[in-house]
């Protein structure tokens, strides 16, 4: 388990640079909000995802699985699979597993196999899938993994994975209104008191960020 929380923490750093980095570089025509939207992006993965996951995550923190190393568990979990492929549960584990190692490309094979499986209908694997395609390639943060998000919340618009990464994803592209929206949704499912004093931090960052880009008028003089 001290392994899997190692890793997760190395991935969590990699999803800020995923996210932060191609908004801190300067571009002509962005706005002067960019640079706050990525700190915003990078506050969020790092402190959101760390309550946030332990809240909402399937993985069982009060049980190991029994088996000596990542490697060992994948190798039995495949070999179950074989004779279950249509276990959903066990594609979204093995893909996870697969994030955790950065093996991206089969991550994103098990999160496929997962969505078949579960005919198209699983939002954490499209959330899952959505990762793993951004891990790859950040510009697909608002390409394809973006799409997926997206497909993640018309199948479950109330899904805390879903509205988290889709708040994350749409700081990325600057959309700030709608990034403040999933996460007003996401505070209404009444999560934790660590996990909502990290929302509402977020919120308010992002009105100021949209208050200095629009500021109010200047009251007319009689």
């Amino acid at each position: 388990m001290i392994l899997f929380i190692v890793l997760a923490a190395a991935l969590a750093a990699a999803c800020v640079a995923v996210i932060a980095v191609p908004l801190l570089k300067p571009v002509p025509s962005r706005t002067a909000t960019a640079p706050w939207a990525a700190l915003g992006a990078a506050g969020v993965l790092v402190i959101g995802s760390a309550a946030l996951y332990p809240t909402w995550s399937n993985w069982s923190w009060h049980k190991s699985p029994g088996i000596g190393s990542p490697e060992g568990m994948i190798e039995r979990l495949i070999h179950r699979l074989n004779d279950h492929p249509g276990d959903v549960a066990g594609w979204l584990m093995l893909g996870r597993s697969y994030v955790v190692l950065q093996e991206y490309p089969l991550a994103v094979r098990a999160y496929t196999r997962a969505d078949h499986a579960a005919g198209g209908r699983s939002a954490e694997a499209l959330v899952g899938e959505a990762e793993a395609i951004s891990l790859m390639n950040n510009s697909q943060i608002s390409g394809a993994a973006g799409r997926l998000i997206e497909r993640a919340l018309a199948i479950d618009p109330t899904d805390p994975q879903a509205l988290f990464f889709g708040a994350a994803a749409a700081m990325h592209r600057g959309e700030l209104p709608l990034a403040r929206a999933r996460f007003t949704k996401l505070l209404a499912l009444n999560p934790p008191a660590r996990v909502k004093a990290i929302l509402e931090q977020e919120i308010s960052g992002i009105d100021r960020q949209l208050a200095s880009a629009h500021p109010a008028p200047s009251p007319k003089k009689p």
